[in-house]
């Protein structure tokens, strides 16, 4: 890019009311990714080093909701591809976290159940999530905690909602 492009560039998102420092962390995608990259950071941290990731928590917390889902049932519960689920699921498995058992309706598939040692890790980060959630949303009031979560879910149900019309297409 010439330098007369990219100054061309700032000055457009300079007027748009935008700085191009990365540091003043703008656009949201950065400060929500941001923002996620240190919640799961801080979570793992609490969680120890034998305990649960911040990858396999959402299957933890689906788990300990409804032990016994598929992994279909997971994909679409916790929105992520199968390949991704099949890889985080073997190593789990591997962990002593999960255990598989032929669904007795259909043989084909088979059923994801936690072992103790998986249920117990996952109330511990439970309880390590909601302290970290606590930490990150302490300067706001309930109303503003309830408020910003109807936000934040608003925006994930539209664009959830784009994103399976451009799958679809």
């Amino acid at each position: 890019m010439s330098a007369k492009t990219k100054s061309a560039s700032s000055d457009s998102a300079v007027a748009q009311g935008f700085s191009t420092d990365p540091l003043q962390r703008v656009t949201l995608g950065y400060l929500i990714n941001l923002l996620a990259r240190l919640l799961a950071q801080t979570l793992k941290v609490r969680n120890g080093p034998g305990g649960i990731l911040p990858g396999q928590f959402p299957i933890i917390l689906e788990l300990l909701n409804e032990d016994g889902l598929t992994q279909r049932e997971l994909c679409e519960h916790v929105k992520v591809e199968q390949a991704t689920m099949a890889n985080t699921l073997k190593r789990m498995e591997r962990d002593g976290l999960l255990l598989r058992k032929m669904c007795a309706e259909d043989g084909r598939q088979s059923q994801i159940h936690l072992t103790e040692r998986g249920a117990s890790l996952g109330r511990v980060a439970v309880v390590n999530a909601l302290d970290v959630n606590r930490i990150a949303l302490a300067e706001l009031s309930g109303e503003e905690q309830a408020h910003l979560r109807a936000i934040l879910t608003g925006m994930a149900e539209r664009l959830e909602s784009d994103l399976a019309r451009y799958r679809h297409d």
